[in-house]
């Protein structure tokens, strides 16, 4: 793994990047993997549970605008998952620390555009 930083771009995303909405994060999440939709719904009812308040919803709608941001373009999954690998692997804290540091950037940079309010 090379210490370079990799910046991925929204033109090799697979799809358009969604609306921070319920229903386009959800056909984003259902075209991306289908299988996490399960898991949406389930996380959904739950947030829609009578007990709920506003602070839920929108965790609820960042958690997932993030997990869409990760997965539609996959050059940024992939550098995902080379980062989680090395943290893995790492033998040393400083090590740790570097690749901590190189995932915080790439975050920070695949967030930084959406309207998270």
């Amino acid at each position: 793994m090379s210490g370079q930083s990799k910046s991925p771009r929204s033109a090799d995303a697979l799809i358009p990047r969604p609306a921070v909405t319920v229903e386009a994060l959800r056909a984003a999440v259902d075209r991306l993997d289908p299988e996490q939709t399960v898991v949406f719904d389930r996380e959904l009812s739950e947030v829609n549970s009578p007990t709920s308040s506003a602070l839920p919803v929108r965790t609820f709608l960042t958690r997932w605008a993030l997990w869409v941001e990760r997965y539609r373009v996959p050059a940024t999954a992939a550098r995902i998952r080379e980062l989680e690998v090395a943290m893995g692997a790492a033998k040393t804290d400083v090590e740790a620390r570097a690749v901590a540091t190189g995932m915080s950037g790439l975050l920070h940079r695949v967030s930084a555009d959406l309207a998270l309010r």
